[in-house]
């Protein structure tokens, strides 16, 4: 918010007050062993926007699966839970005391947008590229990268989302 000095409010900045509220932390216990993890991430809508799900995998240093998981979130559009997906990724990665993480996603739209390569028009998205970016703040090494369709751990969190958003529609068809 902005006061004058009669202490009346001019402006509230939602934008600001959004990212100050969803500021990650980083923990502070380091595993350095693990670093650096690769994360993979996912996130897919039926319908645009419609029923949306996410998902993420973790890697070690070895190339070894250490973490994995997917979730229905609602009703999103696909760019949306694309992002939903890499701060879920990034939370999960955070969680684990790493300090060093190369993250990759099948949307360029993602990449090129919290790269700045993109510009972001739409005001959600610009929320969800500045949430990204103070992630990158924490890490002392981060690279969000762009990765094909059929890249074999891209198949992985695909198949994850695909089974999240069978099994919510599975459970929300009518009983006759």
């Amino acid at each position: 918010m902005v006061r004058v000095n009669d202490g009346r409010i001019i402006a509230r900045f939602l934008f600001d007050d959004e990212i100050r509220r969803r500021r990650p932390v980083m923990p502070l216990l380091i595993d350095r062993d693990q670093e650096p993890l690769s994360l993979y991430t996912d996130g897919a809508s039926r319908g645009n926007p419609g029923l949306s799900a996410i998902a993420y995998a973790i890697y070690d240093q070895m190339g070894q699966l250490i973490e994995k998981d997917a979730k229905c979130i609602g009703r999103h559009t696909n760019n949306e839970a694309e992002y939903e997906a890499v701060l879920w990724g990034l939370q999960k990665v955070t969680e684990r005391r790493c300090t060093s993480v190369r993250a990759f996603s099948d949307s360029e739209l993602v990449v090129k947008q919290v790269s700045g390569r993109y510009r972001t028009k739409d005001r959600r998205m610009a929320i969800y590229v500045e949430r990204v970016r103070k992630y990158k703040e924490i890490f002392e090494s981060f690279k969000l990268a762009s990765v094909p369709r059929e890249n074999p751990r891209t198949k992985l969190v695909d198949e994850l989302v695909n089974e999240a958003l069978d099994g919510e529609a599975g459970d929300s068809s009518p009983v006759y």
